[in-house]
């Protein structure tokens, strides 16, 4: 799709300030994104996707219009072919742990289930359960594995996903970003400034912690991930639910860093080997 017509249109109806120019952004494999300049300085961002993926992320932002981290929804198209929401200056982050209280305590805690919902996952694809959406994640994650491993003489055995028969906790998801990792964070000052790019899932909060977590391997100490959790008072599981699900996002990063960032696999692996050795002593402690 052609983006002069767009601003052009967007222009006529005022439904944003007037664009005197713009730029091409990279995009994600098949969104394009641009950068769009107008008067007094002011600049927002338009946004191109499929239709589905634009309204995903279109209600999300609208939904938590409040959050000061996220951007502000300004326009959407009847069709959801394009989104407009407001540019937050800054640069992507290469690290996470001190950005991880301000990620929890301004963004996840304020985190909304979803009334009347049932249904647990991706919003395009839900499945039954927090469980069953956890086993197919380590599917995925297994799928891209398993080869290199081969090659390598390695084994890593996939982490068990249990069933709970009993809830543990409430029985309806909440709203989540979904892919809040540090490649979303925009940081200004050594400070986390915005978050941008949801895929929406419905699952539980602590989800998102995990995976920011181990979204970079610049420092996965268990220290790291204490000061992390502290701040999240919203509805969270017992410890040894929470540590089973550390393992499942290690293990999920592992595959995205085998088909993404490959130069970080030996960080990771190190990762791997030290967060077995604390989820097996804490497990210990818990029986």
């Amino acid at each position: 799709m052609d983006v002069a017509p767009i601003i052009a249109q967007l222009n006529k109806e005022k439904s944003i300030g007037h664009t005197n120019m713009y730029t091409a952004l990279a995009g994600g494999t098949r969104s394009k994104v641009f950068l769009l300049y107008q008067e007094k300085g002011n600049a927002c961002i338009l946004k191109l996707n499929e239709a589905k993926v634009t309204k995903e992320e279109a209600d999300f932002l609208s939904l938590y219009q409040p959050i000061s981290l996220l951007p502000d929804l300004l326009a959407v198209d009847s069709l959801y072919q394009f989104m407009v929401y407001t540019y937050i200056p800054g640069s992507t982050a290469n690290h996470q742990s001190s950005l991880l209280p301000t990620l929890v305590s301004e963004l996840i805690n304020h985190y909304q289930p979803v009334l009347n919902q049932h249904n647990w996952g991706w919003r395009d694809a839900p499945v039954s359960s927090w469980a069953q959406f956890l086993r197919d994640e380590v599917k995925a994650a297994n799928a891209i594995l398993t080869s290199h491993l081969d090659k390598l003489g390695v084994t890593i055995k996939a982490p068990f996903v249990v069933e709970h028969q009993k809830p543990i906790f409430q029985n309806q998801p909440y709203l989540i970003h979904g892919d809040c990792g540090v490649h979303n964070f925009i940081v200004r000052e050594e400070k986390l400034a915005g978050v941008i790019d949801p895929t929406p899932i419905l699952g539980w909060p602590h989800y998102d912690v995990i995976y920011a977590f181990f979204s970079s391997p610049s420092d996965l100490t268990k220290k790291a991930w204490d000061s992390a959790i502290a701040g999240l008072t919203i509805e969270r599981p017992a410890d040894s639910v929470l540590y089973e699900e550390l393992l499942i996002g290690l293990y999920q990063r592992l595959g995205i860093c085998l088909k993404h960032h490959p130069e970080d696999w030996s960080m990771y692996i190190q990762a791997w080997e030290y967060w077995n050795k604390i989820v097996s002593n804490q497990q210990l402690k818990l029986e």
